[in-house]
C-alpha cells in the first residue's frame, strides 16, 4: 500500500514503498524549473513555492528528512541591479566555489545543450560579511542559455471563456472536483491555443540540506598485562632504517637486557602477543 507524504501546500502525494525523490541536475532544470518558469503543469508536487529569504534553512527541511527542494524567486538588491539579496532568517547565504553548468542530453545524437547552472551556498548566522558558519548548504539551480529559449504554452483563446462552451465535459468538470488530473488538463485545453512564452528567469530551485559530519577514525590502544609479568614492546626506529620488512621483523621489538635464553623466549612470546592481540 502506498504511503502518504504531506507537503507544504496542496494534497498529499502517494508514494510507493521505498520511493525517494532523487532527481538529477538535468531533471531539476528540464522537468521542474523550466516548466515552473513558463507556468506549465509540473510532473509532480514534490517541489513547492516558498519565500526563501523569510526562513532559516532548518525551518524549511521537515523533521526526519535529510533534504528538501523548493521553488523560489531571486530578489535583486536594486530595481535595475544584478546583485541578489542573500539575507535570510537570522543570517545570510554565502556563495562557495564556482557555478557548475548543467547540460541536457542531445536528441538524435545532437550535441548536449547547456540549459542551466548550479551554485552552491553556505548559510551563515549573523549579518554579512561576517557571521558564524553553519552546516546548512543550498544548491541553487537557475536557467541559462538554451533553458531560457521560448517555449510553447497553452493559453486561452482571445475572447474565449472556459466553461461556456456548452460541452458535456465542461459541465461535468463544474460538478465534480475529484476528476483525474489528466481529464482536468484535457478539459482545460478545449478552449486554448499554443503560444510562445519566454521563461521567467527569476525562478530558481533551491536544494537545501545539512552537511554530514565526517566520523573521526577510531584508534584502539594496545593493552598489555604488565601486572601479570608481561612487558611493553618498544619499536626500534633507529635500527629499523629502510628495511621494508622491518615492521614484521622480530628485531624491531627490543627487550630490556636479559640472558640469551630468556631473550629468545620473551621475544617470541611478546611478538606473538603484539600481533595476535593477546593479553587484552
Amino acid at each position: 500500500m502506498a504511503a502518504s507524504h504531506p507537503i507544504v501546500s496542496g494534497g498529499p502525494i502517494l508514494l510507493e514503498p521505498g520511493f525517494k525523490f532523487r532527481p538529477t541536475d538535468e531533471d531539476v532544470v528540464v522537468h521542474y524549473l523550466r516548466p515552473r518558469a513558463m507556468n506549465r503543469p509540473l510532473p509532480s508536487g514534490f517541489i513547492v513555492d516558498v519565500d526563501l529569504l523569510s526562513h532559516n534553512p532548518w525551518e524549511l527541511v521537515p523533521e526526519g528528512s535529510a533534504e528538501k527542494y523548493y521553488f523560489s524567486r531571486r530578489v535583486t538588491r536594486w530595481p535595475r541591479g544584478n546583485r541578489r539579496k542573500r539575507a535570510a532568517g537570522d543570517g545570510h547565504w554565502k556563495a562557495s566555489g564556482k557555478d557548475v553548468p548543467i547540460f541536457s542530453k542531445g536528441i538524435n545524437g545532437r550535441v548536449p545543450l547547456m540549459v542551466g547552472s548550479k551554485k552552491t551556498l553556505v548559510f551563515y548566522r549573523g549579518k554579512a560579511p561576517f557571521g558564524e558558519n553553519t552546516e546548512w548548504v543550498m544548491e541553487e539551480y537557475r536557467l541559462s542559455e538554451a533553458g531560457l529559449m521560448p517555449g510553447r504554452v497553452m493559453r486561452p483563446k482571445e475572447g474565449g471563456n472556459f466553461g461556456k462552451c456548452g460541452c458535456a465535459a465542461a459541465v461535468i468538470a463544474k460538478k465534480n472536483d475529484e476528476l483525474s488530473a489528466a481529464l482536468h488538463n484535457a478539459i482545460a485545453n478545449l478552449d486554448r491555443v499554443p503560444v510562445l512564452v519566454n521563461p521567467d528567469d527569476s525562478w530558481v530551485v533551491c536544494h537545501i540540506y545539512r552537511k554530514k559530519k565526517c566520523a573521526m577514525p577510531r584508534v584502539v590502544a594496545q593493552s598489555y598485562n604488565i601486572a601479570g609479568g608481561g612487558q611493553v614492546p618498544f619499536f626500534d626506529f633507529i635500527g629499523q632504517g629502510n628495511n621494508p620488512e622491518g615492521a614484521a621483523s622480530s628485531s624491531s621489538l627490543t627487550e630490556p637486557p636479559s640472558s640469551e635464553k630468556e631473550n629468545d623466549d620473551t621475544d617470541g612470546s611478546t611478538n606473538e602477543k603484539a600481533c595476535s592481540g593477546e593479553g587484552k
